[in-house]
C-alpha cells in the first residue's frame, strides 16, 4: 500500500526545489558559413536564490572557456536581469564549427561534419546533460539533478549557409526559405538520454567545388 503522506512530502518537496532554484534555462544560435567558419550567440540563465561558484558558471568563466581555443573568440559578453532571472550572454566567432567539440562545455556536446555520395553536407550534434550531473559533484550539477522537476527549455537554433533539404528538427522548426532548423529539448530528457540533431544541406565551396559537385552528379 502506497504510503500517500510520503508521496504528498515528496511532491511539496519538489514544488518547494523549483521554487529556490528557479529558472535554468540555455539558448543558443548560430550562423554557419560555406567554409564551416561561422558566429554565434549563447545564453544561459541561472538560478537566482542559489549560489554558484564563480569558477564553476560565470560570465568570465565561460568567456576563458571560449577564449582558451585557438579560433574561437569571444566578440561580446554580458550579464543580465530578466523578470528576476540572472543570464549570461556571450557573442562568438569561431574559424571551425568543429572547435566547439574542443570546448570543455556540455552544452555544445559533440559535432560531426560528413559529406555524403550526393555531395551533400552531412551535419550532426550529439547533445547530453548527464555527465554534467555524473561526473561534477559541484554546484551547478547538483542543481541540475533537481531539474527533472521543471520543464526548462534548452534550444539550438543553426542557419545553414545554402539550402537545407532535411532535418530531424521538427517540421513546424524548420524553415527551407531561410535555412534555417531549430531544436528544443526539456532538459530532463537531456538529463535522461541523449539527443542527435542532423541535418542535410547543399555544400559548395566556391566555383571549383560547386563544378566539381556539378559532374559527380
Amino acid at each position: 500500500m502506497f504510503n500517500m503522506k510520503k508521496i504528498f512530502s515528496f511532491i511539496i518537496l519538489g514544488i518547494v526545489l523549483i521554487g529556490l532554484l528557479g529558472c535554468i534555462e540555455y539558448r543558443e544560435e548560430i550562423w554557419l558559413e560555406n567554409d564551416y567558419s561561422g558566429t554565434m550567440m549563447f545564453e544561459i540563465s541561472l538560478p537566482s536564490h542559489t549560489s554558484i561558484d564563480d569558477e564553476e558558471i560565470s560570465e568570465l568563466s565561460i568567456v576563458s572557456l571560449c577564449d582558451s581555443i585557438e579560433g574561437v573568440t569571444v566578440t561580446a559578453s554580458t550579464t543580465y536581469m530578466a523578470d528576476e532571472i540572472t543570464w549570461i550572454q556571450i557573442h562568438a566567432e569561431f574559424d571551425n564549427i568543429l572547435l566547439l567539440n574542443n570546448i570543455s562545455n556540455e552544452w555544445f556536446g559533440h559535432i560531426y561534419l560528413d559529406i555524403d555520395e550526393n555531395g551533400d553536407q552531412i551535419y550532426r550534434r550529439f547533445i547530453t546533460m548527464s555527465d554534467t550531473i555524473s561526473v561534477n559533484d559541484n554546484k551547478f550539477g547538483q542543481i541540475l539533478k533537481y531539474a527533472v522537476f521543471g520543464q526548462y527549455s534548452w534550444i539550438y537554433t543553426i542557419h545553414f549557409p545554402d539550402k537545407l533539404y532535411e532535418s530531424n528538427a521538427p517540421l513546424m522548426r524548420m524553415d527551407t526559405l531561410t535555412n534555417t532548423a531549430i531544436w528544443e529539448y526539456n532538459l530532463a530528457s537531456l538529463i535522461n538520454d541523449q539527443k542527435v540533431m542532423t541535418s542535410r544541406y547543399r555544400y559548395r565551396k566556391g566555383l571549383k567545388g560547386y563544378l566539381k559537385n556539378l559532374f559527380k552528379r
